[in-house]
């Protein structure tokens, strides 16, 4: 494909009009080798980070074919002054086609000595143009051309210059909120999930943001290749990550609202710092632009609906049907006050301690009274039910510190329930079995037995 742009280049060749700019042999420190191709002399003298980039980015072969060329070689200076600029520190970990895109950019399909260098545009094999300046010495986008120049080649001519050009498109990510993300490879399916999404400009042109950033390990874990993925719901998906305004480490609250419209709530405890429970930030406080990042170990999923709705979606896999049941009655049987239902479809938040369909099956074989839901006393029911109700929000990692020194938890009941986090049970009866269900409005933790209040 490499091959194929750049005969499509040559074919659309530049031709520079001569201009009397006298070439003096002596500034040149490399003979020019006409046996030589343009590969050999820049890895032959000096050009250490540029033959680099050539190999990584497998345009080795295509510069050491016919040409002609002209190449404005960046100095290995030049390199990392634009490596520290995007906040980077070794070559490898840009990205290949961000590579590729800027090495391009700095090749002119035809071979021109300085003599032959006018003022103007010319055309690159990247596709965007090049601007020309011999006022006051050879200038290229402002880039100085310096010693060694017109160090000919058996396929064209290399220009030494001591700033790295970077094309439009590129250089629209220098010193933005997406910099950090643009210029590590390690980030290129987030990219490339904010591009199919149309979010670039959105993104670049907020006066302040917050993005916490998952890498590429982060989306295959999640199951999630943005090219794949249909742009409305990487969209949502996308926005849950972004606050509207910039939060420094120092600064994160409880919980925050994302440009998503929903919440996402953070855990910070001394195992580390998470989001929603089971989210680790990783890495914090990376400024850029007029935002920052923080980076994360998964890719944050919005929540599908509040505890209800969330524990009815869960039901469709036949887990928690019982729950779900135990809930209907009583919204079917009890007071306003007792529908269970609308109570925890409000506001919140609450924890809810959700036994599985073998736990209330458990409990209907305690009593030889029981042969189904509707045969517990509603009264009885709504006591169990609201005894697993913790009337705040509570991931696994935030136990330890909503917990009294007893090891107690006030519920909705009005009793309290004993959480030893050695072993994770409740009343030394219950084990949690599952955690951090995130929703709208709490979070659902998983126990495989009943908790039957005094």
């Amino acid at each position: 494909m490499k091959t194929k742009t750049l005969l499509l280049a040559l074919m659309a060749m530049v031709t520079f009009t001569t201009m009397g700019c006298k070439k003096e042999d002596d500034n040149n420190d490399v003979t020019p080798n006409e046996k030589s191709n343009i590969i050999e002399l820049a890895q032959d003298n000096g050009f250490n980070s540029l033959a680099t980039a050539l190999t990584i980015t497998n345009l080795l072969d295509d510069l050491q074919g016919d040409g002609p060329f002209t190449v404005f070689a960046p100095t290995d200076e030049a390199f990392a002054a634009l490596l520290a600029e995007i906040g980077q520190t070794d070559i490898n970990d840009v990205p290949v086609d961000v590579l590729e895109q800027i090495l391009l950019y700095h090749v002119v399909p035809s071979s021109v000595i300085s003599t032959q260098i006018t003022d103007g545009k010319v055309a690159t094999l990247q596709g965007e143009e090049l601007m020309v300046s011999t006022m006051n010495g050879i200038k290229i986008n402002d880039v100085s051309v310096v010693m060694p120049y017109d160090v000919e080649a058996s396929n064209g001519v290399i220009h030494t210059i001591d700033q790295v050009l970077v094309p439009s498109s590129i250089a629209q990510f220098v010193n933005t909120i997406l910099e950090p993300a643009y210029f590590n490879k390690n980030f290129s399916k987030l990219v490339s999930a904010v591009v199919k999404t149309n979010l670039t400009s959105t993104l670049l042109e907020a006066e302040s943001l917050t993005i916490f950033a998952p890498d590429n390990n982060a989306f295959d874990a999640a199951g999630i290749n943005p090219d794949a993925v249909d742009a409305q719901t990487l969209t949502s998906v996308l926005t849950y990550h972004v606050i509207a305004t910039k939060v420094l480490s120092s600064e994160i609250p409880a919980e925050a609202v994302t440009v998503n419209g929903n919440k996402i709530n953070f855990s910070i405890v001394s195992s580390g710092n998470y989001i929603n429970g089971n989210t680790e930030i990783t890495a914090i406080d990376i400024e850029a632009g007029t935002g920052v990042l923080h980076l994360i170990d998964k890719v944050l999923l919005p929540p599908n609906g509040n505890i209800v709705e969330t524990a009815v979606g869960l039901s469709v896999d036949g887990e928690f049907t019982s729950l779900v049941a135990a809930l209907q009655r009583t919204a079917n049987e009890g007071r306003p006050d007792q529908n269970l239902l609308t109570v925890l479809s409000a506001d919140g938040p609450y924890t809810v301690f959700a036994p599985t369909n073998a736990a209330f099956q458990a409990l209907l074989d305690s009593n030889e009274q029981w042969n189904s839901l509707n045969d517990i006393p509603l009264e009885t029911l709504i006591a169990v039910l609201t005894y697993h109700v913790v009337p705040a929000r509570a991931y696994d990692k935030d136990l330890s510190s909503v917990i009294d020194e007893n090891g107690q938890l006030p519920t909705a009941l009005g009793q309290n329930i004993t959480i030893d986090l050695n072993n994770l049970t409740i009343n030394q009866t219950s084990e949690i079995v599952g955690v951090n269900t995130n929703t709208t409005n709490g979070v659902i933790h998983v126990i495989n037995g009943v908790l039957l209040p005094n």
